[in-house]
C-alpha cells in the first residue's frame, strides 16, 4: 500500500472546492481570460520554472520563460474548469470536432482493429474521449491505476475519481494498469485489437521497455507498448493530437505510422521515430499545451543521454 496522504493532495483538493462554483456559473466564453489571470498569479507567487530552456528553443517558439508557463497554468486551470463543469447538473457544452477519422474508419474495415496513440496535451484526456464517443467510436483505454491528481490513497479514492468518472463516461472500458494483474490487461487489450476494436493508449514514458529521442535540445522517453500492440496483432498504429480550433476542439486523427522492418525491436523504433516528428511539428504549434516542458523529469529532459537507436 501507498502513503495514505500529502499535502500535495490537500492543495489539490481545496483547490478543486475553490474552483467549483466558478466552473459551474461563469460562462464558458469567460474562461480563458479567468484561467488567464489565475495563470498569471500562479507565476507570479511561485515565479516561473520554466528558465532551464535554452534560449534559442524559446525563439523557436516565439515565447518566454514566462510567458510560457504562465500559458502552460492557465491551460491546466481551464482544463480543470472543463472537468468540475462536467459534473454539474446541465454539463459542459464541448465543442468537439474530429478531423481525420477516416484514418479510424479504414483501420476497423481492414478487420484488424487500432491502437491510438494519443498525445497528453493539457485538455486531452477528456476531450480526446469525449470526441470519439461523440463521434460514434467504442474505446477501450489503457490506464494506469493511479490515473488522476494522486497516487496516494486517499488521493485515489477522493481525488482521483473527479476526473476518471467523467473519462469512464466516454469508454467502453477503462483498463487499469495496476502492481498486479498488468499481464492479464494487456492479453484482454491484445484480444480486443484481434476482435478488431479500438484501444487508446497515452504516449508517455510509463513502461518496462521504452524508446529514448533527441527533442528540443533534449531527451523524450516513451514506452514501446503502443507500437508493441500494432504490431503484435496487425492493428494500425495510429497518432492523435488533441488542439484547439473554433471556440471549441478539434481531436486530430493523424495517418497511420508506418514501419517498414520485419524485427519487431526495429519496427517499434521506427514507430517512435515517426511519432516524435509530429510530436515535434504539433508542439512548435502549441508549447503551452505541452506537459513536457514540467512534466516529470524521465518523460523529457532538457540534456541530452544515449538513445536507443
Amino acid at each position: 500500500m501507498g502513503r495514505r496522504i500529502r499535502s500535495r493532495d490537500l492543495f489539490d483538493g481545496l483547490l478543486m472546492l475553490g474552483m467549483l462554483p466558478a466552473a459551474w456559473l461563469l460562462p464558458t466564453r469567460s474562461w480563458p481570460a479567468f484561467t488567464r489571470l489565475l495563470g498569471r498569479i500562479h507565476v507570479r507567487l511561485q515565479g516561473p520554472r520554466s528558465g532551464h530552456l535554452d534560449p534559442a528553443l524559446l525563439a523557436r517558439l516565439g515565447t518566454t520563460p514566462e510567458a510560457l508557463e504562465v500559458g502552460f497554468r492557465q491551460h491546466n486551470y481551464w482544463e480543470l474548469m472543463e472537468m468540475l463543469r462536467e459534473h454539474a447538473p446541465w454539463g459542459w457544452n464541448a465543442r468537439i470536432a474530429v478531423v481525420g477519422r477516416q484514418h479510424i474508419d479504414d483501420a476497423l474495415a481492414a478487420g484488424r482493429g487500432a491502437v491510438l496513440w494519443y498525445c497528453p496535451f493539457t485538455h486531452a484526456d477528456i476531450v480526446f474521449k469525449r470526441g470519439l464517443h461523440e463521434a460514434g467510436y467504442r474505446v477501450n483505454h489503457l490506464s494506469a491505476a493511479t490515473h488522476g491528481f494522486s497516487d496516494t490513497r486517499f488521493g485515489m479514492a477522493v481525488l482521483n475519481p473527479v476526473k476518471t468518472s467523467v473519462e469512464r463516461r466516454y469508454l467502453k472500458e477503462r483498463c487499469a494498469m495496476g502492481d498486479a494483474g498488468a499481464g492479464e490487461v494487456i492479453r484482454s487489450l491484445l484480444d480486443r485489437l484481434r476482435h478488431n476494436e479500438l484501444v487508446s493508449v497515452t504516449a508517455l514514458q510509463t513502461g518496462r521497455r521504452t524508446g529514448v529521442r533527441s527533442l528540443f535540445g533534449g531527451t523524450l522517453q516513451l514506452a514501446k507498448g503502443a507500437p508493441g500492440f500494432a504490431l503484435g496483432t496487425g492493428a494500425a498504429l495510429i497518432p492523435i493530437f488533441v488542439v484547439p480550433a473554433a471556440g471549441g476542439y478539434e481531436v486530430r486523427v493523424e495517418p497511420a505510422l508506418r514501419a517498414t522492418s520485419d524485427r519487431v525491436d526495429d519496427a517499434e523504433e521506427e514507430c517512435i521515430s515517426a511519432y516524435v516528428a509530429l510530436l515535434e511539428r504539433y508542439v512548435v504549434a502549441y508549447p503551452c499545451l505541452w506537459r513536457g516542458w514540467l512534466g516529470p523529469p524521465s518523460y523529457w529532459r532538457p540534456e541530452l543521454v544515449a538513445k536507443s537507436r
